[in-house]
């Protein structure tokens, strides 16, 4: 079993990883809340078992690369399912404040994207949900759904409950 106490860098972020940029390496595939684990044991797409026990204050990321010896491997964030939601008028002020405090009051995690305001959500169903709860401002936004990776802002990292 490989065992990792932290990463040794990140491809998206660090240099000298352009060989595992378009390389032949083995992923480990993870979701976003195992992530947040320090204390995890799975398997790469290759089968190599992996034993985390991170050191305190250290969270993986997507592209974080860990290794043992001569086996490099990089950590993917599996996709979840998101709600995607633009301001139509930018400079709606009240609006941005209803829609922060909507989605704060589900105590969801947000992105922050250019002009959009993203938040993970486990079913299709939350959108009938959250257009509902949106009632108020929903002449004033535009909600899409979509599957990607998503990393919460880091100002507003929550607990999801």
């Amino acid at each position: 079993m490989l065992k990792v106490n932290s990463p040794i860098g990140n491809i998206f972020l660090d240099e000298g990883f352009d060989d595992l940029k378009s390389g032949d390496f083995e992923k480990l595939k993870i979701s976003r809340m195992e992530l947040e684990k320090r204390i995890l044991r799975r398997k790469t797409d290759r089968g190599t078992d992996v034993g985390l026990n991170l050191e305190p204050g250290i969270k993986l990321r997507h592209g974080d690369v860990i290794k043992n010896g001569d086996t490099k491997i990089v950590v993917e964030q599996l996709p979840e399912k998101i709600i995607i939601v633009k301001l139509k008028n930018k400079k709606m002020t009240d609006v941005m404040v209803l829609l922060g405090h909507i989605i704060g009051n589900r105590h969801r995690p947000i992105a922050i994207k250019n002009d959009e305001i993203s938040f993970p959500i486990q079913a299709d169903s939350e959108m009938e949900v959250f257009t509902k709860l949106f009632q108020s401002i929903i002449n004033h936004i535009e909600m899409t759904t979509e599957e990607r990776i998503f990393s919460p802002h880091s100002g507003a990292d929550v607990h999801e409950h």
